[in-house]
């Protein structure tokens, strides 16, 4: 995985995705495994878009 983008890129770059990419990201990261080997950028997911 890369280096993490800046909180404030992070949320330009989640601003500017249609909500069905959105909802996509949120989805993946709600499962599990894949939050656990993501975990940095699916804090930052649920904190943008939430859990559901």
């Amino acid at each position: 995985m890369k280096t993490m983008k800046s909180d404030r890129e992070f949320k330009a770059a989640w601003n500017a995705m249609s909500k069905d990419k959105r909802n996509a990201m949120k989805k993946e990261c709600n499962d599990a495994a894949m939050s656990k080997r993501y975990a940095e950028f699916c804090v930052k997911v649920h904190q943008l878009g939430g859990n559901s």
